[in-house]
């Protein structure tokens, strides 16, 4: 675990320009690097919001309880969590294993 007040990725390059930062990760820096890092395992357009919701739907599917899926993920009311449920039964509907 890093000390507070250490930027763990400090000295990252700007997607387009290259150019180096020294001030840490700014919400576009941020989503290029997703974006880069996407590209390097062939898949284009990836996002934070994506990792989000894999991260809120494999959640769901793997039986977290919309609470508790509500409080990890820093919603203030269970709306998101639910649309998550919604779409995993939807996902599923028919689906035999």
């Amino acid at each position: 675990m890093a000390a507070p007040g250490v930027k763990l990725f400090g000295g990252y390059a700007y997607a387009k320009s290259g150019k180096v930062a020294t001030d840490g990760l700014t919400t576009r820096s941020i989503n290029n690097l997703v974006a880069r890092l996407g590209e390097q395992v062939d898949v284009k357009g990836l996002s934070p919001h994506d990792l989000r919701h894999y991260w809120a739907t494999t959640a769901i599917n793997k039986g977290t309880d919309v609470k508790s899926l509500q409080q990890a993920g820093g919603w203030n009311s269970p709306y998101m969590p639910l649309r998550y449920a919604e779409e995993s039964e939807i996902a599923n509907e028919g689906v035999k294993l």
